[in-house]
């Protein structure tokens, strides 16, 4: 069976930023942790396209390790306060991070294209320890536009996408589009289709109306995760990937947010679970059944 199984367009009633737009900026901020090479430009960047999705007031901090004035410029042009900081590296922005006021902080993957790790040392323990959302810059992505479609792979059950999709909601003040992504392993992939473009097609719309109805469309795929992320993102021309997870990245496991991270040029926004349902590491989604007061996605609806 081909690896690329199968596609769903859900099409929309009332656009949920019709709602957004009418809110208030929030009491709360994102926060651009800063450092003084060039990864500092698109993490600045991405955290001010990711004020406009939350319609928050964007913030900088750097901690001090040497000159900052080409720092000091580069935000002071982006129009973002910077706050400058002293004291070890992680436990400063670590605390930083966990300001109560900070919905989300931005951070860069690692210094230079090409590393040998997805992430480098610092932030690897800054998003182990973080109890906020956290969206990692890879250093080669691109200039970013307004983040209009959000990729989110979905591994397909409640246990696993309830918690997502209440760290995910509340950041969501503006009109988006989700697309799901679910690849099917060996265990699960469909083995007997009677039609098999038919029934993969009722296959991805019962999977939307059980676990994510508010989805724009799905996207059935097998093969490795992190390549079909890659793959389906540049299909859809996404803005930004979501995944969870347990926030251990000790051998053998979160290995598809590792991969993700490694071969992504888009930021990845990673969405803390501390559960027992995000325990193994895979992507996780959005569930049916909750209707938070913030604005919504666009709602799923047969074609």
């Amino acid at each position: 069976m081909s690896d690329e199984l199968a596609h769903a367009d859900q099409r929309s009633g009332p656009a949920p930023g019709s709602e957004a737009s009418e809110l208030t900026q929030r009491t709360g901020y994102v926060l651009a942790a800063l450092d003084t090479t060039a990864a500092a430009r698109p993490v600045l960047e991405t955290a001010l396209r990711v004020g406009e999705m939350t319609k928050a007031e964007v913030k900088a901090v750097h901690v001090v390790d040497g000159a900052t004035e080409h720092l000091e410029t580069l935000v002071e042009r982006a129009g973002v306060p910077l706050r400058l900081l002293t004291g070890p590296v992680e436990g400063t922005l670590l605390e930083a991070m966990e300001a109560p006021e900070v919905l989300a902080t931005v951070v860069g993957a690692r210094a230079t294209p090409g590393g040998k790790r997805p992430v480098g040392r610092i932030a690897r323990h800054l998003l182990e320890r973080t109890s906020k959302p956290v969206v990692v810059v890879p250093p080669e992505a691109l200039a970013p536009g307004t983040f209009l479609r959000l990729l989110v792979p979905l591994e397909g059950t409640e246990s696993s996408s309830r918690p997502v999709l209440q760290a995910l909601y509340p950041l969501l003040a503006v009109d988006v589009e989700i697309i799901v992504l679910h690849v099917f392993t060996d265990k699960t992939l469909p083995r007997m289709l009677d039609r098999p473009q038919r029934d993969l097609e009722l296959l991805g719309r019962e999977f939307l109306a059980t676990h994510c109805p508010l989805a724009t469309g799905i996207e059935l795929r097998s093969g490795p995760v992190g390549a079909r992320v890659s793959e389906v993102s540049r299909q859809h021309r996404a803005d930004l990937v979501v995944l969870s997870w347990s926030q251990d990245s000790s051998a053998g496991r979160a290995n598809v947010v590792r991969e993700v991270l490694g071969t992504s040029v888009l930021p990845v926004l990673l969405l803390p679970v501390a559960s027992a349902s995000a325990a193994s590491d895979v992507p996780r989604g959005l569930a049916a059944g909750e209707h938070p007061a913030t604005p919504e996605p666009r709602k799923a609806s047969a074609p």
